[in-house]
């Protein structure tokens, strides 16, 4: 790490440190990150139990998927899920994004509504229990049924109703929102308004649909088939069983595009995880069906700037971050998508020397409304004869969209078995489309496609959007580092890159790393419809300088301040130190994030 540490002087400072107003949380035999502290305790549970990494976060996956459907994340949803196996020394990667509908075409979109709207039309089949199942199979060591064990004891007996979710379901755009759908009003609006706080939320469809799953596992153990057979056939109750029906049967009722088959025929392939190297710490995502890459390349075009030379969150510093996150970005939008349709040129994008040539385009004291994409092929820093496409000029929704964001979790196990895993639906709740008696509440990721056939997210049968999901493992000598990933839409490639800079170029540990004041920025179209964008728009926390705030306007940067809490991401990161075996890890205090040691 670098031998310039940041100065708090300037900041408040917090009860454990510069910025920490929570302590870190040690272990040496078992740690949980997740977004709240019943859902980490499902995950706690079974590493007490003897579980191990995988898991114990399938199983706090499916508790979040009860639990949190004010983080915008439901089983109707999505995860981006990695795994680092330490007997293996690699790092799992699993397809964890739903596909479109097979009806699903640019023509048809435009020919009807002339964008995507919002409804079942903007949906995806979920992918992730399918995701969640598949790596349960190939590295968990537990049963469907162990693991969904608490998620199922919540949906079927309830849970207290916290703060966010009274607060979230009472807000008004979902109160009429859920009162379109009688299914989601007999859930949520329990005798027509939200559940009280502090009163046990019941979700007895869900847990009915659970409970499938765990007879069809059961079934086929009964019948001396192995364990991976009987997930596979709690799998199948959901994908091609009487839930599948049932949900087909609400889609179409609601005039989606759906068949039968769109569930039947999806798959959650696992693949292998794509990496950099900076400053000697190797950082892995998933593939290019999230914008994982995009943290990446911010990275690779950093390397050469050597951000340790500035003081933490000073100009220079904020500017180089902000320039090299735009440039990796407009790269985004160019060349990246769902692999299994778009050629995108990863190597390239990835490589050293296109870094160098995209890095000599930020000039030290001038911020760049847009820059162009490169090209990654042919190794040239400006692609040529690019033409810009304009999206949508508006003001920008807070970052998280109303505070809620999605949800985060990791555990690591005794062994050292690390899981870095953001599972999401994006807006779930706000939609409020419940699928029929399921109990599950359905995404609507599918606003993240385009009309555009150039464009590499554009919209197609059984084709995944590119989402915003990314989650991060980190290693050092083969051996495991870190955690790493949040909540925030497109702030998430912006607010891992602050945090991993906190800690590997600013000397923080790991609770400032999290806790110090963030910026995010609008310098390229948003992920969802109708992908607006702000040139030059950055949002900063209320707690960076005032003179920090003038030198970045008049190097161009259209400096937003907003509250000093108000980039509202939910990091819960965990750190293993390989040669004592401890653990440690930081929650955000921004959202309800907690972090258990054993």
């Amino acid at each position: 790490m670098a031998n310039t540490t940041f100065n708090p002087s300037n900041y408040p400072h917090g009860p454990y440190g510069g910025y920490s107003h929570r302590p870190m949380v040690w272990g040496t035999r078992a740690m949980v990150g997740a977004g709240t502290q019943l859902t980490a305790q499902a995950g706690m549970r079974i590493l007490w139990e003897g579980g191990n990494a995988v898991d114990a976060a399938v199983a706090t996956a499916f508790a979040a998927g009860v639990m949190e459907p004010t983080a915008h994340y439901t089983l109707g949803g999505e995860v981006a899920f990695l795994f680092y196996d330490r007997d293996a020394k690699a790092v799992r990667s699993v397809v964890g994004q739903g596909w479109a509908a097979s009806k699903a075409t640019i023509s048809r979109y435009m020919e009807s509504w002339g964008e995507i709207p919002s409804g079942v039309l903007s949906t995806t089949v979920p992918g992730v229990i399918s995701a969640l199942l598949a790596m349960l199979a190939n590295h968990g060591t537990m049963s469907f049924a162990q693991v969904v064990k608490p998620a199922l004891h919540f949906a079927d007996h309830g849970f207290p109703t916290y703060q966010l979710l009274n607060r979230a379901i009472g807000s008004q755009d979902r109160l009429d929102n859920l009162n379109k759908y009688p299914n989601s009003a007999r859930i949520f609006l329990p005798e027509g308004s939200p559940p009280n706080l502090g009163s046990l939320f019941i979700q007895k469809d869900l847990a009915r649909t659970l409970s499938f799953m765990v007879k069809g596992e059961e079934q086929a153990i009964e019948k001396g088939l192995r364990k991976e057979s009987g997930i596979q056939a709690a799998r199948d109750v959901f994908y091609k069983g009487e839930i599948a029906h049932r949900m087909v049967e609400s889609l179409e009722h609601l005039g989606a595009l759906y068949s039968y088959d769109d569930f039947a025929e999806y798959e959650s392939p696992m693949e292998e995880p794509i990496s950099i190297t900076y400053r000697g710490y190797e950082i892995f995502t998933n593939r290019t069906w999230t914008q994982g890459i995009t943290l990446l390349q911010t990275l690779n075009i950093l390397e050469g700037i050597n951000l340790s030379r500035f003081a933490h969150n000073s100009p220079q510093a904020i500017h180089y971050q902000v320039e090299a996150l735009k440039l990796a970005f407009a790269d985004r939008e160019q060349f990246v998508g769902d692999p299994d349709f778009v050629d995108v040129p990863v190597e390239g994008l990835l490589s050293r020397e296109y870094a160098a040539l995209r890095r000599t385009l930020i000039a030290p004291d001038k911020a760049e409304a847009k820059y162009p994409p490169g090209d990654p092929r042919k190794m040239l820093a400006v692609l040529e004869g690019y033409n810009p496409v304009s999206s949508a000029a508006l003001e920008p929704e807070p970052v998280g969209g109303d505070g809620d964001g999605t949800t985060y979790l990791a555990t690591v196990d005794s062994e050292g078995n690390m899981v870095s895993c953001t599972p999401s639906s994006f807006a779930g709740l706000t939609q409020g489309m419940v699928l029929g008696d399921t109990g599950i509440l359905l995404n609507c990721r599918g606003c993240y496609f385009w009309l555009d056939e150039n464009n590499p997210n554009s919209i197609a049968p059984r084709k995944r959007p590119r989402t915003t999901p990314c989650t991060f493992i980190i290693t050092r000598d083969g051996e495991p580092f870190m955690t790493l990933g949040t909540p925030g839409g497109d702030s998430q490639p912006q607010s891992n890159l602050q945090v991993f800079n906190n800690l590997v170029d600013f000397d923080m540990n790991i609770q400032d790393a999290v806790e110090a004041p963030r910026f995010c920025g609008y310098s390229f179209p948003s992920s969802p419809w109708p992908h607006v964008e702000i040139p030059n728009q950055l949002e900063i926390e209320g707690r960076i300088p005032d003179s920090t705030i003038d030198a970045l306007r008049d190097k161009g940067h259209r400096v937003e301040i907003v509250d000093p809490w108000g980039i509202r991401n939910g990091f819960a990161p965990i750190i293993v130190n390989a040669e004592t075996g401890v653990y440690h890890g930081g929650a955000d205090p921004r959202k309800e994030s907690v972090i258990l040691g054993w």
